[in-house]
């Protein structure tokens, strides 16, 4: 893999490199990452799901992201379509982390309005368990059962609060959270204006179709983004840019 911006490095390892970036956490919330890989067309998925998107490249970097972080938000809708377990880390990584003061993996975070989740699943075995974010009333025999696995947490009227679910996490001692989707999550957390960091793959595909773009279902808003970093490995980019 090579690093094409701000300078040619020839043969990186992308563990390194997104290990070394900064990320100062914010007063009153912890740094927000979002990572995504979409087609050359805008496509975030497809028949539903990601996966025919990424290839080897795309997984090597969407571990050493993921290495970064404290905690992974997720919406429930993506923990169901692309069936989330517990998040891993090889003993390398683990390492690597302890030594910056971080546990040996991320910790799970799922929002959902419904609760309507799969309890017997293995995300819910992980220990912690997983936070789990929803709104002030769910429905009652969900909760009951979501309280029993997952660590719950009401937020918000209609909709779940997401400023309030990231000062939640940061009070919890996270500083680094990555959001992964899907669309109408990223699309509230624009809306907010809570993004931080932007992880871009753009992979060498053309799609069509109808799926939806990163972010959707929410307010537009005008983000201006800098581009901090090209890497690029075959016909595969991966973007980082930064909001301020």
């Amino acid at each position: 893999m090579d690093q094409l911006l701000p300078r040619f490095v020839s043969d990186i390892d992308p563990v390194a490199v997104y290990a070394a970036d900064s990320r100062a956490p914010h007063a009153d919330r912890p740094w927000l990452m979002l990572n995504m890989v979409a087609s050359a067309d805008g496509a975030t998925s497809a028949d539903g799901v990601s996966g025919g998107l990424s290839g080897p490249e795309d997984r090597r970097v969407f571990a050493a992201i993921r290495a970064v972080a404290d905690v992974i938000l997720v919406a429930a809708e993506t923990v169901r379509n692309e069936r989330y377990g517990p998040p891993k880390a090889n003993p390398e990584t683990a390492a690597s982390r302890t030594g910056r003061n971080q546990m040996p993996r991320p910790r799970l975070a799922v929002v959902s309005r419904s609760l309507e989740l799969d309890y017997t699943a293995a995300l819910f075995d992980d220990r912690p368990p997983p936070m789990l974010f929803t709104v002030a009333e769910p429905p009652a025999d969900r909760l009951a059962r979501a309280e029993a696995v997952a660590d719950v947490h009401c937020m918000g009227a209609d909709r779940v609060d997401l400023a309030e679910v990231l000062r939640h996490i940061g009070q919890s001692g996270a500083g680094v959270v990555l959001a992964e989707g899907g669309p109408c999550l990223n699309g509230q957390l624009l809306a907010a204006g809570l993004l931080d960091e932007l992880c871009w793959t753009i992979s060498p595909t053309l799609v069509g179709g109808d799926s939806p773009r990163m972010a959707r279902g929410a307010p537009p808003r005008l983000n201006q983004l800098r581009l901090d970093r090209v890497l690029a490995q075959g016909h595969t980019l991966f973007l980082r840019y930064l909001t301020h």
